[in-house]
């Protein structure tokens, strides 16, 4: 029986808690991370409201007009909507390392949200990851985020 939308978001959002609990400082490092909520199609999993819309936004411009931003308390890239509600400021990410990872992590993303589409919502975690883990490694970055 496939899972429901309420479903999906409790496993995602304890599979994040999990993985924040072992990870506590854990930001932009981990791209693997960031990348579970497009897993399921999803703009960032809010999983601490209150840090989130107290936090300031870190944003990074990977293409004129276009931008990825992270906040404290989510988890992924937050969606246009996210952005109005979760950042009261902005902070731009300057860093030619950060912006390489990002924009490999931007490529991997488009590949495997590709490849994972005709896998059963539900099941596309693990296919998701082992996409993503492939596709950052073939484009020189840990797993961790950290680049060659």
């Amino acid at each position: 029986m496939p899972l429901s939308q309420e479903e999906i978001r409790k496993i995602a959002i304890a599979t994040a808690d999990e993985v924040m609990a072992q990870q506590r400082d854990l930001e932009l490092d981990s791209l693997m991370l960031h990348s579970i909520p497009y897993a399921h199609g999803s703009p960032g999993i809010v999983v601490n409201e209150a840090v989130a819309k107290a936090s300031p936004c870190r944003c990074f411009e990977y293409e004129p007009g276009k931008k990825l931003c992270f906040s404290k308390g989510i988890v992924g890239a937050l969606s246009d909507e996210q952005e109005k509600i979760y950042c009261p400021t902005i902070e731009k990410l300057e860093s030619p390392g950060l912006e390489r990872r990002l924009k490999s992590w931007m490529g991997a993303k488009t590949i495997c949200k590709a490849e994972i589409e005709p896998i059963p919502k539900g099941e596309r975690l693990e296919p998701w990851l082992h996409c993503m883990s492939r596709e950052l490694a073939a484009r020189g970055i840990e797993a961790g985020g950290r680049s060659e």
